[in-house]
């Protein structure tokens, strides 16, 4: 992994050798090794995490990379399509292809092409968001990076929080690209192309999923396990024939349970890890060490003690670049830095709820069909129900239209705050911004044409995915010197998923048997113990009302004194206090006073005003 960092002064004056070391010393990962570069108005600075090229310099473009990228030119071998990390290609196929290219790349990265001649840059993002990409400009000059520290060294740009996109944080526990929490910076979305030039930005849409049509039949359940059992084995196959060292997260959930599968099917033996947390009453890691026994993987348990807990808190959220208020970021940088240094690349499974229809799906599925079998009743009879649950606070969703019933209820992302709560908690009102979530969400909705149930997952994709889980694992890897991988987010896997009914998704959740992802459970070995496939899955543990109120009280109120300090006037006080009287009694407010303590934290980490 590299993390780098360019400007670009279309008025011809190029950043200088003191100002680009700054911004070089003063980011947010390991830097080991510093690199400059400098060339008529665009200077570049990166820092290697890894002995692969960041930086190709050619006759007419200037081409960075994180991550690697699929050849569009190449026909995939018998396994799939190869993966290539090398800008020197991106230059050769920018050559042929210009802007056009960056709708067809497929991946894990983030890209910048500086055209020589005229300054433009152009900057990509994988069609998911794996990798961050950050920018800023001003008049006859601008900057781009793969982290968001260094552009605030810059003089022109300066450390204000964004309070105009509070609400959405306190919303989603993030804020999406293109918007961050600092006033001057903007963030690639993922699947979108930013063009830079004197005049200004303008942001295009390159990729967009295909899902299955609305009235898509349900395919044949064997047909499609088959299909989608030799497309997992692909992927995984891939990362493993680069001769390269890999390792797994294993949680002992579905998604690391079918890479460590699929690593069997291809004979390979690989090296497995999993956190727990000393204290933890439940704890998942031994599902995870069983599940590794089973496959013959050599598996490794980190524990995180309270301690661990209390003194990394302020590294991950340095680690995060820009806050995501989920404190399994303290866990996984912990967990990434117990690798060993010669693991080249860590594989995790992330993703697959928001392909396959997990847990969430439950709620939104529950509430479609409430409305559809209202819809289905007679004209008169529905009037009189509609307003008998009206009485309950029901009526208006059950008079909604089935299409927009998910929509209306908010489903996509996480939810931490609702309207009300904002308002409470925010000094200045005119930031509460009621209708954010619908307004965010309405986005992800529009994108798609699909059934009601893609839809749903798409917004979970969207929101969830490419703003909190996938920038929260490669950042903390990263932070930690080491590389992430996706497998089962690879494009085979990812384009079977969408390309089936949402309903066909959900049937296994109807039969018991399979609770969630019973797809993606059917593409496991027979052979495995039902009690390890058929459970809940629970992913990283979560240390949170319980210890927070517990062996974390000591952290807790030094987290809570630095909130209600409040240097930037943003909290009412009464509802801080509120929430520190609910924290053992109401479900949640630990999960709202962890998203706090993480933005504090980053605020003070920037030094924002």
């Amino acid at each position: 992994m590299t993390g780098w960092i360019g400007a670009v002064h279309h008025k011809g004056r190029p950043v200088g050798d003191r100002t680009l070391d700054r911004m070089l010393s003063r980011g947010t990962r390991k830097a080991p090794d510093r690199h400059r570069l400098h060339d008529g108005p665009l200077s570049l600075g990166w820092r290697d995490h890894a002995d692969r090229p960041a930086v190709h310099v050619g006759e007419d473009v200037v081409v960075t990379l994180a991550g690697w990228f699929e050849d569009p030119e190449e026909s995939p071998g018998d396994r799939g399509p190869a993966r290539h990390h090398d800008p020197a290609r991106i230059a050769a196929l920018w050559a042929r292809h210009g802007v056009d290219l960056a709708a067809q790349l497929d991946g894990e990265f983030a890209l910048a092409v500086v055209e020589r001649a005229s300054g433009v840059v152009h900057l990509v993002k994988d069609r998911l968001g794996t990798r961050p990409l950050y920018w800023t400009r001003a008049p006859g000059r601008a900057a781009f990076s793969t982290e968001l520290a260094p552009l605030l060294e810059l003089r022109w740009v300066d450390r204000v929080l964004a309070r105009d996109h509070l609400a959405e944080f306190l919303a989603f526990r993030a804020v999406h690209a293109p918007r961050t929490l600092v006033r001057d910076v903007r963030a690639v979305p993922p699947g979108h192309r930013v063009r830079i030039d004197a005049e200004g930005a303008r942001t295009v849409r390159i990729a967009t999923p295909t899902y299955a049509a609305p009235d898509t039949a349900i395919p044949p359940a064997q047909e499609v396990v088959g299909e989608l059992t030799a497309a997992v084995e692909r992927a995984v196959r891939r990362r493993l024939l680069e001769g390269a060292s890999v390792g797994v997260y294993l949680s002992g959930g579905t998604g690391s349970t079918a890479i460590v599968a699929a690593a069997r099917a291809a004979a390979r033996t690989l090296r497995t890890w999993t956190v727990t947390v000393s204290d933890e009453a439940s704890p998942e890691s031994p599902f995870a060490g069983r599940i590794a026994a089973l496959f013959g993987m050599e598996h490794h348990t980190v524990v995180v003690g309270t301690r661990d807990i209390a003194d990394r808190f302020d590294d991950a959220v340095a680690a995060l670049d820009h806050p995501i208020g989920n404190v399994a970021a303290v866990l996984q940088l912990l967990l990434a830095e117990a690798l060993p240094d010669d693991l080249d690349e860590v594989l995790t499974g992330d993703g697959t709820d928001q392909l396959f229809g997990g847990r969430m799906l439950q709620a939104p599925a529950a509430a479609i069909a409430r409305v559809e079998r209202m819809h289905r009743l007679p004209w008169p009879a529905r009037r009189v129900l509609s307003d008998a649950l009206a009485v309950v606070g029901r009526g208006d969703s059950l008079r909604s239209d089935p299409d927009d019933v998910a929509l209306r209820e908010g489903f996509g992302g996480v939810h931490l705050m609702d309207g009300a709560e904002r308002r409470r908690l925010l000094v200045d009102e005119t930031l509460v911004h009621p209708t954010i979530r619908h307004d965010v969400l309405s986005a992800f909705y529009d994108e798609v044409d699909t059934d009601r149930l893609n839809r749903v997952l798409h917004a979970y994709l969207r929101s969830s995915l490419g703003t909190d889980t996938l920038p929260r694992v490669e950042a903390t890897a990263a932070a930690a010197g080491r590389a992430t991988g996706f497998p089962l987010l690879d494009a085979e896997v990812r384009r079977l998923a969408w390309l089936l009914p949402g309903a066909f998704k959900l049937d296994g959740l109807a039969g018991g048997d399979l609770p969630t992802r019973w797809l993606l459970r059917a593409v496991l070995p027979h052979s495995l113990p039902t009690a390890l496939v058929n459970r809940p899955d629970r992913g990283l543990p979560r240390p949170l009302e319980d210890w927070l109120s517990g062996h974390g009280r000591l952290f807790f109120e030094d987290r809570f004194a630095a909130l209600r300090d409040d240097p930037l006037d943003l909290w009412h006080a009464t509802e801080l206090e509120a929430f520190k009287r609910r924290l053992s009694r109401v479900p949640g407010t630990a999960h709202k006073l962890w998203s706090l303590f993480i933005l504090d934290a980053w605020i003070r980490h920037l030094r924002l005003t």
